[in-house]
């Protein structure tokens, strides 16, 4: 019963340790992978260890965005940001007009 119960919490364990973002459902997986006597628990350890590609370019980003506020450069983004809103605005005037 310990090996049954310790196989199904195994690849929940490792996606939580690992920051997995659907570590739940991986957790679920897992137990499901036990009740179907070992059929589906090998996906979910796989699953545990892979991270989706868009959650890894999500944290790219963030990570991006956290150092360059970090270092000051927010009033440059901010002052880059507003002159592609006001170009932006003129070019839809411009088709407003016509």
């Amino acid at each position: 019963m310990i090996v049954v119960v310790t196989l199904g919490q195994l690849p929940g364990q490792i996606a939580s340790q690992r920051n997995h973002p659907q570590a739940a459902a991986v957790n679920i997986a897992g137990w499901l992978g036990v009740a179907t006597l070992g059929i589906l628990w090998p996906f979910a350890m796989i699953w545990a260890y892979l991270k989706p590609f868009s959650a890894a370019a999500n944290g790219a980003n963030s990570d991006r965005e956290s150092q360059s506020s970090a270092s000051g450069d927010g009033q440059a983004q901010l002052a880059k940001m507003q002159t592609q809103v006001d170009s932006l605005q003129a070019a839809l005037n411009k088709l407003n007009a016509k």
